[in-house]
């Protein structure tokens, strides 16, 4: 995959271990250093956030306290300015039933496992904005 620096993307990952959250960004910045990237660890905050930047993409643990992942795509989908913007769901859930349910039911862009790789994070990111096509943020 040819990595584009020129290009402006900002991301925003959600978990609510902070150890999690750390390796996402890391790991996305050592495939891709300019790549802006926000965290929460609430689906409250995350929604906050939503609600004051454009991003990207969202990268979001299915399970947390207050509803995860799941909870948070439902509440984007269900807004008109949010319904593009792509959602990689990202899990310690590794059974096929869970990986389908997760594109059949709740409509992800991508799904990740964890422990995963950082390389395989940045592409399945970067696939799933390619086939939404957003334009990149100013």
């Amino acid at each position: 995959m040819d990595i584009d620096y020129e290009k402006k993307l900002r991301f925003l990952v959600i978990d609510d271990v902070p150890v999690y959250r750390f390796l996402m960004e890391s790991g996305i910045k050592k495939v891709n250093p300019f790549i802006q990237m926000d965290q929460a660890s609430t689906v409250e905050e995350a929604m906050a956030k939503l609600s004051e930047e454009h991003y990207n993409a969202v990268i979001s643990d299915w399970n947390m306290p207050d509803g995860g992942g799941e909870a948070l795509l439902k509440w984007m989908r269900s807004r008109a300015h949010f319904r593009k913007v792509p959602f990689i769901m990202i899990s310690g859930k590794n059974q096929n039933e869970d990986i389908i349910e997760a594109f059949m039911r709740l409509g992800v862009d991508a799904y990740v496992v964890k422990p995963f790789n950082h390389r395989d994070l940045y592409e399945k990111v970067m696939g799933a904005i390619a086939n939404r096509s957003l334009p990149p943020s100013n």
